[in-house]
């Protein structure tokens, strides 16, 4: 249910930080996706996050419940609002 979800803004700079962000996406046991417009990509892939986000800000959508945890690891990469 997309009640359950919550989004926050990510910014991944360089190709050379998608190898970080895309290893710590994948210690999580549960889905993560970034979105730019519609289009929607998974989070942990490597070559969805090269494509999608680097360079720019996107949106990253993870469970409500986990948020915490998320922002925590992902920290380096968060962008406010």
């Amino acid at each position: 249910r997309s009640s359950d979800l919550e989004t926050i803004k990510v910014f991944i700079p360089d190709s050379a930080s998608v190898e970080d962000f895309v290893g710590r996406t994948k210690t999580f046991p549960f889905d993560l996706n970034l979105g730019s417009g519609k289009s929607l990509v998974d989070a942990k892939s490597l070559l969805g996050v090269l494509y999608m986000a680097v360079g720019r800000i996107t949106s990253l959508t993870a469970p409500k419940e986990n948020l915490p945890l998320v922002e925590e690891k992902l920290q380096d990469y968060l962008v406010e609002v």
